[in-house]
């Protein structure tokens, strides 16, 4: 079996070093990895202009009903989305790992049961047109969830990576003066 060189023991070991215990994560790994709520505002934000371009498009290619549908289809996920947020940051950080599950578990039931009764009125209430009303739907609810899971984790990783690289940059200039 193949020894790691001794530079990369170097950096895992300076890894561990900045915490508590060899069973813990580096903080600066931890740090990257917490669900930031602007990260979920961006996801809103960005829900809410898909639901916007394809109604705006519904409108224009067709008629004010299938522009409203889609409307209303996109609002459901925005508002859904928004709502689990909320919930989620409601939460005290120094809560048992159980209670905070449990919290999690209830507000995706709540989430489910709201979209699906806001879904039964805007179809057999608002007799909203189905195709633009479900298309809408699954671009805020499903699209812009999987674009949101590939963006914003290499960004991050970026962006630490700048501000490490940054941050070395002047400690070396700062050795040199």
């Amino acid at each position: 079996m193949k020894n790691p060189d001794p530079s990369s023991r170097r950096e895992i070991e300076s890894q561990f070093s900045e915490t508590d215990s060899y069973d813990e994560a580096p903080r600066h790994v931890m740090q990257m990895s917490k669900t930031q709520p602007g990260l979920l505002l961006k996801l809103a934000l960005l829900q809410t202009i898909g639901t916007a371009v394809f109604s705006l498009a519904m409108f224009v290619c067709f008629d004010l009903r299938e522009a409203l549908s889609a409307l209303f289809g996109g609002a459901i996920a925005i508002i859904g989305s928004l709502y689990s947020a909320g919930r989620l940051f409601s939460t005290k950080q120094d809560a048992v790992a159980a209670e905070m599950l449990i919290r999690f578990y209830v507000s995706v039931v709540l989430k489910i049961i709201f979209t699906l009764v806001m879904m039964g009125i805007c179809l057999i209430i608002l007799k909203v047109s189905l195709l633009p009303f479900i298309i809408a739907y699954l671009i805020a609810a499903v699209i812009v969830n999987l674009l949101m899971l590939l963006v914003p984790a290499q960004l991050d990783i970026v962006e630490h990576s700048i501000v490490t690289e940054a941050a070395e940059d002047q400690g070396t200039n700062n050795e040199r003066i």
